[in-house]
């Protein structure tokens, strides 16, 4: 705990010194000796969260902090921004609207807007679930450079939780050729007899989807009335990726 407890006051220290730091300077600033303090740093280094100039040999922090900062900033900033059109968008189509994030190769769900005739599905904030039967994590596969979304698609244990679950490679290569055409997912009683779930990403300034949001829904509604709140999805979704652009 004590080399923990360092390594995060290391990054502290290096955090309010941006010009960055000698060993020496941050072993001073420590209250350890300098041999403590490079080995601190070289398992920094070797996990990106520090960088060493080549030239002058002082530390500072790594772009793999930033990315964590930015993390969380996203976050935060997306849950505040999504969470009054995803309250719109429930009270217009009448179904649970959920924003989905995608967390180490899986989706999760980070917020849900619930409606009182809540339909079967139930929706678990936090639970990672696969990217290759369900529409949020169909979306975030059909924005990864195919041979890389194949790749993640093939390492995961695809099984069929009913008959209807795409679990072919080529089936799902397909399938997410539709979802960039489209601009949606839709899946079709894959993970739960009678349920459909829709997803479409929400764009960050890259044109990269930095969430996913979705609904889930009972079948047997008719193709026009899904078809309405597919096109309201969309909106819904448009209108949080310009929010946080």
């Amino acid at each position: 705990m004590q080399l923990i407890d360092r390594a995060l006051s290391a990054l502290e220290i290096l955090g309010k010194n941006l010009e960055g730091l000698s060993v020496s300077e941050l072993s001073e600033a420590l209250g350890i000796p300098a041999s403590s303090t490079h080995r601190i740093l070289s398992s920094l280094k070797a996990n990106h969260f520090v960088l060493q100039d080549e030239e002058t040999k002082r530390y500072r922090l790594g772009y793999k902090i930033c990315g964590i900062a930015a993390g969380i900033a996203i976050g935060n900033v997306l849950t505040i921004t999504a969470r009054g059109p995803m309250k719109r968008l429930a009270e217009k189509i009448d179904r649970n609207v959920v924003l989905c994030v995608m967390e180490r190769g899986a989706v999760m769900n980070l917020t849900c807007i619930e409606r009182k005739d809540s339909n079967m599905y139930m929706v678990k904030i936090g639970y990672e679930m696969p990217l290759y039967s369900t529409s949020a994590g169909r979306v975030f596969a059909a924005y990864m450079e195919r041979g890389e979304a194949l790749s993640v698609l093939g390492e995961e244990q695809r099984t069929k939780t009913t008959p209807y679950t795409k679990t072919d490679l080529q089936e799902l290569n397909d399938e997410l050729e539709r979802i960039r055409r489209d601009g949606y997912a839709l899946i079709d009683e894959e993970l739960q007899m009678g349920i459909q779930g829709v997803a479409c990403p929400i764009l960050d300034s890259f044109g990269e989807p930095a969430a996913a949001l979705a609904f889930t829904t009972m079948k047997g509604s008719g193709e026009a009335e899904l078809a309405e709140k597919i096109e309201e999805l969309k909106k819904c979704a448009k209108e949080i990726s310009e929010a946080i652009c």
